[in-house]
């Protein structure tokens, strides 16, 4: 009884494993899987890294911080993680060919022009000095008349863009009001301004510009790049006995002047003012 039992069992497991077989060699081989459509925050960091590395050869050709920001938005990562990913590749044999440290110095600049730095910035300076050659005597010549210039003026060639296929979320547009400035006082978050930019309901709205302005210095930030926190904040430190407004650049109007005065908290230690500032829209597009 248990022979016949084998008898029949036998072909029919052989069956299925060549089944297997063949259904797994269809599905590699054959007609594999294509995946489309993939999230660019669910690439892998080797990848992100790549990406990072796209976006900072972007910024140095066209300088449109705005992009770059919303770029790396999409890949879920801040000007931080761009400074710590050109000091990894630094300190790796990436750094020995130039067009590495083209794009490690892209890097290094995009990071610092928001504030940001890791050891990228010591090991590979942005800007390097070309040493002067010596200079050689000149042979005595007859002096001739110098060619009459022509009118037509050489134009260097333009720069060729690097294309870079990312999407851009559009900047948001409509109408945005000061809905609230908020003095506090707390030795753990000294002189610090947190700006929550918000839709009319209520949520975070990331990829906002926010200006802010000290006399004739200029500084821009992001909202969206700690997404932990919400998607509409950013902040800014600010200097002692500055004197800063701060605004949505074509969508808000100024804050009224914001200085990181001298406080005393409620522990009694002595600090710096810090505020809350919210921006929120009233009016769509």
């Amino acid at each position: 009884m248990r022979s016949n039992v084998l008898l029949w069992a036998i072909p029919l497991l052989l069956g299925v494993l060549i089944g297997v077989i063949l259904g797994l060699f269809y599905a590699l081989r054959i007609d594999p899987r294509v995946i489309t459509d993939v999230n660019f925050a669910q690439l892998t960091e080797g990848d992100k890294r790549n990406v990072m590395i796209l976006i900072s050869l972007a910024y140095a050709q066209d300088r449109r911080i705005e992009v770059a920001a919303q770029r790396l938005l999409s890949l879920d990562k801040d000007w931080q993680a761009v400074a710590d990913a050109a000091c990894e590749l630094a300190q790796t044999g990436y750094a020995s060919t130039n067009t590495g440290l083209r794009a490690i110095r892209s890097m290094v600049e995009l990071a610092g022009s928001q504030g940001y730095s890791g050891c990228a910035s010591a090991l590979i300076p942005v800007y390097t000095a070309t040493p002067r050659p010596s200079p050689t005597p000149r042979p005595t010549a007859t002096p001739t008349r110098p060619p009459v210039p022509t009118k037509t003026p050489t134009e260097p060639p333009p720069d060729t863009p690097i294309p870079l296929a990312l999407q851009v979320t559009p900047t948001p547009r409509g109408e945005f009001v000061v809905a609230n400035i908020v003095p506090f006082c707390d030795p753990r978050l000294p002189a610090l301004i947190e700006f929550s930019v918000r839709d009319a309901d209520g949520n975070g709205i990331p990829a906002v510009a926010i200006e802010v302005r000290s006399g004739n210095l200029r500084q821009r930030l992001f909202t969206g790049l700690k997404p932990e926190r919400d998607l509409g904040y950013a902040d800014f430190q600010m200097t002692p006995d500055e004197i800063y407004r701060a605004e949505l650049p074509s969508l808000s109007e100024p804050t009224r002047p914001l200085e990181a005065s001298a406080c005393t908290a409620q522990d009694g230690r002595r600090t710096r003012t810090s505020y809350r500032v919210i921006f929120q829209r009233v009016r769509q597009p």
